[in-house]
């Protein structure tokens, strides 16, 4: 079976790895990169579910820090690392690919595509064609999917609200508004994550900073729950 996966979030890339055993997996991304940018606490709860998906190598690379409530790491790292292992496993990144129109045609479906890389448009003809991201968003160059006539199925992404990220020296931490959720990482820096942009400054800065739209429950916010949702759409879509 040939499968589409629309976008390059870290649901589709667990949902590629899953597929790719059995199957020809296909990423378009509308972007230049897999996974970018990264707009996620980089948060993992258990152990034991980052080891099925990463080597030893791997992990010691993503330089896990305990905290009082799981272990922190660069979030941008996992879905890098991530997106390569599934590539070793065969799934093909389409990138800087959008499509144009979906039909259903001798019960397949027919994608046609566009990409800054070809000329020409080019045709892909799928079995099942699932989407993880937000049609309506504008990706590079102004460009964005158009799936009609024939509608993906749809992988439901959590109701979210606003929050604010920022990365801080650690050392500042202490003089910190009250976030809602701290990740002290081990590269020396700390996530703070509030779903009320602070007044607070860091004494040094931001060193990164972004607005996201993301689940209110803080329990969701980890590479396990992740997982989780993904395992629960597998089972269901069997």
């Amino acid at each position: 079976m040939n499968i589409a996966l629309i976008g390059g979030t870290i649901e589709s890339l667990l949902v590629a790895e899953h597929y790719s055993h059995q199957h020809t997996v296909y990423v378009i991304e509308i972007d230049a990169e897999i996974g970018l940018p990264a707009v996620h606490p980089g948060r993992i709860m258990d152990l034991d579910t980052v080891r099925a998906y990463f080597s030893k190598s791997q992990l010691d690379f993503l330089a896990l820090h305990a905290n009082p409530n799981g272990w922190g790491c660069r979030w941008d790292w996992v879905l890098k690392h991530l997106a390569a292992n599934v590539a070793r496993e065969g799934v093909q990144f389409l990138t800087r690919t959008r499509i144009l129109s979906s039909t259903f045609q001798d019960k397949k479906i027919h994608l046609q595509l566009s990409s800054s890389e070809r000329a020409k448009p080019m045709e892909l003809v799928v079995d099942r064609i699932i989407n993880f991201s937000k049609l309506s968003t504008i990706g590079e160059g102004g460009k964005k999917h158009f799936t009609q006539p024939h509608a993906p199925e749809e992988f439901q992404a959590l109701t979210g609200v606003s929050w604010f990220g920022g990365t801080v020296l650690s050392k500042d931490v202490i003089d910190s508004s009250p976030a809602d959720l701290q990740i002290q990482r081990g590269d020396g820096m700390t996530e703070l994550w509030w779903m009320n942009k602070p007044e607070w400054k860091p004494p040094h800065g931001f060193i990164e900073q972004c607005s996201a739209v993301l689940s209110p429950d803080v329990s969701e916010l980890s590479f396990d729950s992740v997982v989780a949702r993904v395992r629960e759409f597998l089972q269901d879509s069997i």
